[in-house]
């Protein structure tokens, strides 16, 4: 007899010898998709098989691709989607309907993937992400998804994701970030993530800048891809009586907004149908993004987080929106467990840190499990530099996000968050045993 779980925890171990490339990013150009192009040719194409929605941007990804998949659904399509990071279950990435992919059917679009992959002997070069890349198109076909939302790794142009034909782009809000590998300013990190559009084929685009926006519109239009701001036509689509008056964070109001102007501009719905859309998405949120829960057990100890706020958001944006949110939920004051890559250390978090660390009570700085995880005191040294822990009445240093949370249960009547890097977030999640696939 076949032991399926063996075979499962062999495919995930050999997943983790081609190394994470989102722990080990460079800098790539076009032509080092070949290797996920060849890929797929020898896997016969199955990124042929469905319709594709492709999104890029700097924040908001991960959730615009959720709610555009749960309105796929609603609209009578079998949807597949495909995201990353993934916090404590590679089958994170690939859902079926909403649902995690089951061991099984990932165990055996997997195999077949590596078994082709180890053939080719390093050449041409196949990153861990262009190979859960095949794996989530292998997925999609066996599963017989007629609609397919792609999320960008990193960047757009040169991304894996970024070798299919496709009915609909979507740019969410495009910020400071991975500055090493995408450039030094907003329009050469924009010109990576715009990569991802094609000649003909309509894009939605969150807010952005005035600058950029302007930008964006000229650059469109000069390629002939039909361009749609949310912000134009948001309002003119989904009048306000069909909304919710439930306050939401920002980035989720863009998220939603982008979703159901790509759906708009896919299906030209009617009222009824509009409404059906809103209600299938305004209570969609995902784990790690802007995350609260309340009552949290820590089996292994039998103690409670009252409140417990994750959130892997680690540029600029991100963190200003976290203290919006903060701010929004009325949850200072507040334990901050901070853990973040040293490589995100730049000077453009200096003063979203500085607005986090403001109202935080107790400061616990942590290593995240990642070759390039800044050290605590590399991560004190810079919230020093920044002003940030001027104001703070406590800092504690830890190596191990388990301390930090034990350090944490010392003040049980105030909030906990962890929050800078999805690696710590992750960590928080398996070490409390928080179920990824259901809120």
């Amino acid at each position: 007899m076949i032991d399926s779980k063996k075979n499962y925890t062999q495919v995930l171990f050999e997943l983790e010898q081609w190394g994470n490339y989102e722990s080990s990013a460079q800098s790539r150009d076009i032509s080092k998709l070949d290797g996920i192009k060849r890929l797929l040719r020898d896997l016969d194409n199955p990124e042929k098989n469905f319709k594709i929605i492709h999104i890029a941007g700097t924040n908001g990804k991960g959730l615009t691709a959720a709610m555009i998949s749960r309105l796929l659904e609603v609209q009578g399509f079998s949807s597949g989607c495909y995201t990353s990071p993934h916090l404590v279950d590679i089958r994170e990435r690939i859902t079926i309907n909403g649902k995690f992919v089951s061991e099984n059917e990932f165990e055996k679009s997997a195999s077949r993937v590596l078994n082709l992959a180890k053939d080719y002997k390093g050449t041409p070069y196949l990153s861990y992400f262009d190979i859960l890349t095949a794996v989530a198109f292998c997925v999609f076909l066996s599963c017989k998804m007629e609609w397919v939302v792609l999320e960008t790794g990193l960047g757009g142009k040169a991304d894996s994701t970024n070798v299919t034909n496709k009915e609909l782009c979507v740019l969410t809000r495009i910020g400071l970030d991975h500055q090493e590998v995408l450039g030094s300013n907003l329009k050469q990190i924009a010109t990576e993530k715009m990569g991802i559009t094609r000649t003909g084929i309509p894009v939605i685009v969150n807010p952005q800048v005035e600058e950029l926006k302007h930008w964006l519109k000229e650059k469109f239009r000069k390629d002939d891809v039909p361009c749609f701001f949310v912000d134009d036509i948001f309002e003119r689509e989904f009048p306000s009586q069909m909304l919710s008056s439930e306050i939401f964070s920002k980035p989720w109001i863009e998220c939603f907004q982008a979703s159901l102007s790509a759906m708009q501009i896919l299906f030209k719905a009617k009222t009824k149908q509009k409404q059906n859309w809103v209600n299938a998405t305004q209570k969609l949120t995902l784990p790690g993004r802007l995350d609260l829960r309340h009552n949290v057990l820590w089996p292994k100890y039998k103690k409670n987080f009252k409140k417990l706020l994750t959130d892997g958001g680690h540029n600029q944006d991100a963190l200003l929106a976290l203290s919006e949110f903060i701010s929004s939920k009325n949850l200072s004051p507040f334990t901050l467990i901070l853990g973040m890559a040293s490589d995100k250390l730049h000077d453009s978090l200096k003063d979203p840190l500085k607005k986090l660390c403001r109202n935080a009570d107790l400061i616990i700085l942590t290593s995240v499990h990642s070759p390039r995880s800044a050290t605590p005191e590399l991560l004190e040294k810079f919230l020093h530099n920044s002003g940030a822990i001027e104001h703070s009445p406590g800092i504690k240093i830890t190596v191990s996000a388990e301390d930090a949370l034990k350090m944490s249960l010392s003040y049980p009547e105030i909030p906990v968050i962890a929050a800078g890097s999805f690696y710590l977030v992750g960590t928080v999640m398996h070490l409390l045993g928080i179920n990824t696939d259901s809120k």
